[in-house]
């Protein structure tokens, strides 16, 4: 299992733009090659309205890292998600004017 963590900001023609600045969003993507969950990491987010800035982290990444992580619960169901249906995200929302959103 991949994990991405892209900075992004949306698109000029996404709902997003009227309520976020950017985002990171962090991206779990199930497959055997790191080029190829990459491509597909960044298909899935500009498909939700968001163009990548830049990657901050990335990683092969463990469930058993989720699992007891009481501060970021939806970290776990992103990783499961992906299990069962390739890829999983969580965005994590910043506007200038109204501060984090999360």
């Amino acid at each position: 299992m991949y994990y991405f963590m892209f900075e992004a900001e949306p698109k000029q023609d996404s709902p997003e733009k009227m309520t976020s600045d950017g985002a990171f969003i962090n991206c779990w993507v199930k497959d055997n090659d790191e080029k190829s969950a990459v491509e597909q990491a960044v298909r899935y987010i500009e498909a939700q309205g968001w163009e990548i800035i830049r990657v901050e982290e990335q990683c092969v990444a463990e469930r058993a890292w989720y699992v007891d992580d009481d501060e970021f619960p939806e970290s776990l169901e992103a990783f499961d998600q992906a299990l069962q249906d390739g890829i999983g995200a969580v965005v994590y929302r910043w506007s200038e004017e109204q501060g984090d959103e999360g």
